[in-house]
């Protein structure tokens, strides 16, 4: 089920900050100016820390998030607005390039032979490392496996980041470091820095479930890998998702795919569209045998716990969690299903027959295929008059490209289904 409590106590953990802060300066009579940059700097700060702490993917979060999807979504919320706030303390920063303010307050001494390092270098080498960075992360062009290994710079520029910080905060010019806001930022900066040096030095270690790939099926513009467990297979819901590496080469980057096997079979599926370099590479020259490595599984997309009357709505390999509940329903199940799945050609509905063959075996489930070449599109209107006029009493489970999501629940959302009972597959880790 989606939750807000997550991005809720991000939001809260910020106006806590807010709180102390502007209770701080307005104390202090420090001018408007001054206070606004010194805020946004601190804001970038945080939300570097908190973008940080997130990645760290750490496992009680995912329930109050509502899954690792939607935590690497603020993720991605967090690492923008932390890149606008540091412009925005920049823009706004006291002083100018003549007079007594031009120069900042400088870490050593210049007139005992030491080097004087002005703390404003530190800030500017973080403004400009963390603005390529997220240019960097916003070209999707950039194939994944060549923008990876730069987005695990992020670390080190927020480093760089935080020493800008605390310097200023030993310098006391804006808060001090015993302030309560100071404390604040110091320990936030602190639990940001520990995040990624787990996510880097420890988090590589951890314990992985060991597979063997069993067949790589190649399908219409998808491919199936199947794994074997090399001991006991571990449990997963309908509609999770895992990260996979395989131990040969091409193959060793760790790459998060929707779990498309039933809960109770005794192999992992996943199946992908072939799409970028990586999948390519899957479908052209991963054989069976290589060994494979399997984190996981993460997320809360699970329409089996929802309630009794659902629509599915799939587009093109956003099948593969429906595939999965489907895989793992019962006859019995208790459910009126209704599933409309939106594909260009009925050639790329992969497992069509087997998803058709289930719903009528299975009873409650009823499957249309919308194939845009021969001029089928889903349409909200009649989706509504099928499901009775009154659409709010059924649940939204939606998964495919971007707009088709983002039309379907606006549509349903207008007809009356409440938000809470709409939910979307937010794949996207970049």
């Amino acid at each position: 089920m989606k939750s807000q409590r997550g991005a809720t106590a991000v939001a809260v953990l910020f106006a806590v900050y807010a709180a102390l802060y502007w209770t701080h300066v307005t104390a202090a009579a420090m001018p408007l100016g001054a206070q606004l940059s010194y805020f946004a700097g601190s804001g970038s700060a945080i939300c570097m820390a908190l973008a940080l702490l997130l990645s760290a993917r750490p496992r009680p979060a995912e329930t109050p998030f509502g899954g690792l999807d939607r935590m690497y979504r603020l993720h991605k919320y967090l690492g923008v607005a932390a890149l606008l706030l540091l412009i925005a303390h920049y823009a706004t920063v006291p002083g100018g390039s003549e007079g007594d303010d031009a120069p900042g307050p400088a870490v050593g001494d210049a007139g005992q032979g030491g080097v004087e390092l002005p703390i404003d270098v530190f800030g500017l080498i973080a403004m400009i490392g963390f603005t390529l960075l997220i240019v960097v992360t916003l070209n999707r062009k950039i194939p994944y496996h060549r923008w990876f290994p730069t987005h695990r710079l992020m670390g080190v520029v927020f480093i760089v980041a935080g020493v800008h910080v605390i310097l200023a905060l030993l310098d006391g010019e804006a808060i001090s470091l015993a302030s309560a806001p100071g404390m604040f930022l110091a320990l936030l900066l602190a639990a940001g820095m520990a995040a990624w040096i787990y996510k880097q030095l420890i988090y590589p270690r951890r314990r992985k479930h060991a597979f063997s790939v069993a067949a790589v099926n190649r399908l219409e513009r998808a491919t199936e890998v199947v794994l074997e467990p090399k001991g006991g297979m571990f449990a997963f819901e309908p509609g999770q998702f895992a990260f996979v590496t395989v131990d040969t080469d091409g193959f060793r980057e760790a790459h998060p795919f929707t779990i498309s096997s039933g809960a109770g079979e005794d192999v992992l599926r996943f199946t992908m569209k072939v799409l970028g370099d990586y999948t390519r590479r899957v479908r052209d020259g991963l054989s069976p045998g290589a060994e494979a490595a399997v984190e996981g599984p993460y997320g809360r997309f699970n329409p089996l716990r929802g309630p009794a009357k659902q629509v599915w709505v799939a587009g093109g390999i956003g099948i593969t969690p429906f595939l999965s509940a489907l895989r793992t329903m019962r006859p019995g199940h208790g459910r009126t299903v209704r599933l409309y799945w939106c594909v260009r050609s009925a050639r790329e509905a992969v497992f069509l027959d087997e998803v058709r063959t289930r719903a009528e075996s299975l009873g409650g489930v009823a499957v249309t295929l919308f194939d845009s070449q021969s001029g089928a599109r889903l349409d909200a209107d009649a989706i509504a008059a099928e499901l009775g006029g009154d659409p709010k009493d059924w649940s939204c489970w939606l998964c495919g490209p971007k707009p088709l999501v983002t039309a379907v629940s606006t549509a349903m959302a207008a007809r009356g289904v409440p938000r809470r009972r709409i939910h979307a597959e937010e794949f996207e880790f970049r």
